[in-house]
């Protein structure tokens, strides 16, 4: 009884006098070269994990319409996660050619960025729709049977041609 009012005491004291004795989390802003890292991986892992699955249908019938549905409406989610992955000051002109493939072009254009973003979004919606309704040969004829996505019809060369510069040499 006598430690719990002494303890509450020191609670009301260190209250009172706005000392605080809990662990403060860092504000650590992400420097660019981790929103780099994070941009890439996100660009590979989770919307071309998506196309691996669009892209293995097309290509050899490989899957189903109904994984073909499920990886067009999770890009169709994934879009909207896009325009934060690209915070201004992010691209080449900022950080070297081997580090970020990201152009100027993506914030001087960034309204026409944004929409080849949603081009994405909504042929990835249409995408589903044939999926869900069976319709096959739409399908493989969206995606397209090279494998690529510069060859598929869902918007990604579209964005990747203009926004997006070349590997560098080695």
């Amino acid at each position: 009884m006598r430690f719990s009012v002494k303890l509450m005491g020191f609670v009301v004291a260190t209250v009172v006098s706005g000392i605080t004795l809990l662990p403060m989390e860092s504000s650590h802003a992400a420097s660019g070269e981790e929103v780099i890292k994070a941009r890439v991986a996100f660009m590979e892992d989770e919307l071309g994990g998506q196309w691996k699955t669009l892209a293995a249908y097309g290509k050899s019938g490989s899957g189903s319409l109904v994984d073909v549905e499920k990886s067009a409406r999770a890009l169709v989610d994934l879009t909207k996660k896009i325009p934060a992955h690209f915070p201004k000051d992010t691209g080449r002109g900022n950080y070297p050619d081997d580090v970020t493939r990201a152009l100027p072009a993506v914030w001087k254009n960034w309204e026409g960025f944004q929409k080849d973003i949603q081009r994405l979004a909504d042929e990835s919606e249409t995408l589903a729709r044939l999926a869900k309704e069976g319709n096959k040969d739409a399908v493989v004829t969206m995606i397209g049977t090279s494998g690529s996505y510069a060859r598929t019809k869902i918007g990604c060369a579209e964005c990747h041609e203009t926004f997006r510069g070349a590997r560098p040499k080695k």
